[in-house]
């Protein structure tokens, strides 16, 4: 993500674009989570990223750009239910704060801090070649052994554990990098 936020703090439109369409329907879920209003989760998600846009000078390439649109997107579903609860009916006003209340826990900030790393994990997983994958996803994913593994797959125990070794390898250095 780092030089899509390096090409949209340039100016880029197309990595703008890009960067838009990736995100957009998982702002709009988000928001549409705490607000239940899905066309007005379809305004604060625009507003959203016509923020990122307008504010691209201020994106630090090395910082992790989703968890940032996240972020505001956080503050301004915020900022919409205190509204809401100032000009809303009375019998509203427990709701309203709950899903303040629920938005502004700690645990909200770490769920769009960890929405890098899983796509970090995605990627990585998918990157890893496509023996190691499969052996990895047998082991770590499907319970398998290494023996059963060796079974299914036709090859020798050493060599599964070869390939567990070269991913969990590949996720260290990947990881490293991230942190």
């Amino acid at each position: 993500m780092a030089n899509i936020a390096e090409d949209i703090r340039n100016g880029d439109e197309k990595a703008f674009e890009m960067f838009y369409r990736l995100e957009y329907n998982n702002l709009v879920h988000f928001i549409t989570s705490y607000i239940c209003d899905s066309e007005k989760a379809r305004d604060l998600a625009q507003d959203v990223l016509c923020t990122v846009w307008e504010k691209r000078c201020s994106i630090r390439p090395d910082s992790n750009l989703r968890a940032w649109v996240f972020t505001i997107a956080r503050n301004r579903t915020l900022n919409f239910l205190k509204e809401k609860k100032l000009f809303s009916d009375p019998s509203l006003t427990s709701v309203l704060e709950e899903r303040t209340a629920a938005l502004e826990d700690p645990s909200v900030e770490h769920l769009i801090d960890s929405l890098e790393l899983s796509s970090l994990i995605r990627k990585t997983f998918d990157s890893l070649p496509d023996t190691a994958r499969d052996t990895f996803h047998m082991s770590r994913l499907d319970g398998m052994t290494n023996r059963e593994i060796s079974t299914k797959k036709g090859v020798s125990v050493k060599a599964v554990e070869y390939h567990i070794k070269i991913s969990l390898r590949h996720f260290r250095n990947r990881l490293k990098e991230y942190l």
